[in-house]
């Protein structure tokens, strides 16, 4: 499969993921009671978006040829990679919060973007 193949699951994955959070968060923010069915969407999709996100970003590495050794923007990624995975279980349980929790996501979000295009260390 190529780069771009990698890239674009990448992507996909963090729309994904964002959107399995925002469906549950704006539901408990709202103070909305989610059914069962609605519920079990929100946690299967971040699952997914977090499987098509670690998919493409090692699809991507391998394809760069630095499979053997991550380099330090690789692992900071796979370390927000774990927050954004454990988050689900913050927006479920203090999601009344709303605001700050979503601006938590969206700092995650972006530090992982910077780390990827600067590539610092």
């Amino acid at each position: 499969m190529s780069y771009e193949f990698y890239k674009i699951t990448h992507m996909l994955g963090l729309i994904t993921l964002f959107f399995g959070f925002g469906g549950l968060l704006v539901s408990t923010y709202a103070g909305i009671t989610l059914n069962a069915k609605a519920r079990m969407m929100s946690y299967a999709t971040h699952g997914l978006g977090l499987l098509l996100l670690l998919f493409g970003g090692f699809g991507m590495l391998a394809k760069l040829g630095i499979m053997k050794e991550l380099p330090g923007w690789a692992l900071a990624k796979l370390g927000i990679w774990v927050l954004m995975g454990a988050a689900i279980s913050v927006v479920k349980r203090k999601g009344k919060i709303g605001w700050p929790i979503a601006i938590l996501l969206f700092g995650f979000g972006t530090t992982a973007a910077m780390l990827a295009i600067t590539k610092p260390f």
